[in-house]
C-alpha cells in the first residue's frame, strides 16, 4: 500500500514517527518532505519544484493521512486527495476536532474521511487493518 502523510512542517517528528511505523509494516511512503530544504537561492523555482513534488506524492499515493496541528498546505493536500478520490483518514490526539464548532471543518465530514483518535499508533494500526 502507497501512504501520503499530510501535516505541517512544526509537526516533521510526529510525520516521520508515522512514516516509519507504516514503512515497517510494509507500506511505501510516495513523497518524503520532511526532507527537503528550500535554500533562499531557489526562490519561487524551489517552491515550484517542491510542490511538483508533494503533488506526485498525493496522486501516487492510495491512501493519505492527514495529521494534526495541520499547516497551510495540508488542507489543499486533503482537497486534492479528495478531488482524486483517495480514501483519507485524519488523525487529531483527541476528539476536539471532530465536534460540530470553529475547530472543525465540513469537509472532514465526508463520507472517504475517516476521522482517528488516541495514541498516534495505535491510529495508524487501525489504517493498517482497513486496508490489508
Amino acid at each position: 500500500m502507497k501512504f501520503y502523510l499530510s501535516s505541517s512542517l512544526r509537526n516533521r517528528a510526529q510525520v516521520r514517527r508515522a512514516a516509519n511505523f507504516l514503512k515497517e509494516n510494509g507500506w511505501t511512503h510516495t513523497c518524503d518532505w520532511t526532507e527537503f530544504e528550500l535554500s533562499s537561492e531557489e526562490g519561487t523555482d524551489g517552491l515550484q519544484r517542491i510542490a511538483e513534488r508533494e503533488f506526485e506524492g498525493v496522486k501516487t499515493a492510495d491512501i493519505v493521512i492527514v495529521l494534526t496541528p495541520q499547516g497551510r498546505g495540508t488542507h489543499i493536500e486533503l482537497g486534492m486527495a479528495l478531488a482524486l478520490g483517495k480514501k483519507v483518514y485524519l488523525y487529531h490526539e483527541d476528539n476536539s476536532f471532530f465536534q460540530c464548532d470553529d475547530a472543525t471543518c465540513a469537509f472532514y465530514w465526508l463520507p472517504q474521511v475517516s476521522r482517528l483518535t488516541g495514541k498516534l499508533e495505535e491510529a495508524l494500526t487501525t489504517v493498517l487493518h482497513e486496508n490489508q
